[in-house]
């Protein structure tokens, strides 16, 4: 309500400066201060957020070290990663805060320039692209610690939060007694599997390395190769059964969602409804309500 308040009184008095003068004069009007100050007021907001987001980013570190020592140890880092994981969320959130201050500030700019703040518009691009250029070397660094991970002993907790499914043995299927299977048996076990994947809410995308099964299994299906697609189908009925929707789960998914926002072009309007219903998830999150959470980004996703 503050910042609606804030841009409202923004707009009010740039509109009335603009009334009181002339084409002419317009062009070289001055800035005006209550939206020069308004201006300053989400620069700080910005800057409060990007400070409390290097903090946990410097907290991630430290768990992410700890965790190193207890697994080199022989110990348990379960505790451990799973603390990090919600930090990697908080630092998710503050992203998000920080796009919503940074299109407020677009919107106060777009004022100032047609009062004539040319200069101050020019500054904040420059502000922006030091912006993205942080968020590249983030990203870059992100990467550089997963590929690090995955050369750890604590490979198995990396890659379920990285595809939010856990690793598991997939249980070999033994023949059965008449030698052969039956297109009757593989269309029971795939719609076995497609049922669970309703009932628990699983996108393709939630099966990590297992998402191009349902297309396997109806290639199969489409082959008459009953062998191969009781064998798939049987894959995929473990792997969706064994998926808990819990806090790693809804952090693993959230990033997803998170990436595919921020690569989408939408227009203002549905970016607007992503923010507002990301910022839900993370309300829902932080309530421990993850089945609640995890309608929600499927609902969002839909929307891309």
């Amino acid at each position: 309500m503050r910042r609606v308040g804030m841009l409202a009184s923004v707009c009010f008095v740039l509109g009335v400066a603009a009334g009181c003068k002339s084409e002419g004069d317009a062009s070289s009007a001055a800035p005006d201060p209550a939206a020069i100050k308004a201006q300053q007021e989400l620069v700080a907001r910005r800057d409060a957020l990007l400070a409390q987001r290097e903090k946990l980013k410097s907290e991630a570190a430290s768990l992410q070290e700890e965790i190193q020592k207890v697994e080199a140890r022989g110990g348990d880092a379960t505790e451990l990663a799973r603390k990090k994981a919600e930090i990697e969320i908080q630092i998710q959130q503050q992203t998000t805060n920080l796009d919503v201050a940074a299109s407020e500030l677009a919107a106060i700019t777009s004022k100032l320039d047609a009062a004539g703040g040319i200069a101050v518009r020019e500054a904040r691009v420059a502000e922006r692209e030091r912006d993205i250029a942080q968020r590249e070397r983030e990203i870059a660094e992100r990467e550089r610690q997963l590929a690090m991970r995955d050369g750890e002993s604590a490979k198995r907790w990396a890659e379920s939060c990285t595809t939010g499914t856990p690793q598991m043995i997939i249980q070999q299927v033994a023949p059965p007694k008449s030698g052969t299977y039956t297109r009757k048996e593989v269309d029971s076990l795939f719609k076995r599997a497609k049922a669970a994947m309703s009932k628990k809410g699983l996108l393709p995308a939630d099966l990590g390395g297992g998402a191009g099964l349902e297309g396997e299994i109806t290639k199969a299906l489409a082959d008459s190769d009953w062998a191969r697609g009781y064998i798939l189908a049987n894959q995929l009925v473990q792997m969706v059964e064994g998926i808990r929707i819990d806090r790693p789960f809804i952090s693993a998914k959230y990033k997803r969602l998170h990436d595919r926002v921020k690569a989408a072009n939408v227009d203002e309007a549905t970016q607007a409804k992503l923010d507002v219903g990301m910022r839900e998830v993370m309300q829902q999150y932080g309530d421990g309500n993850f089945s609640a959470a995890n309608r929600r980004i499927n609902q969002l996703w839909s929307t891309l």
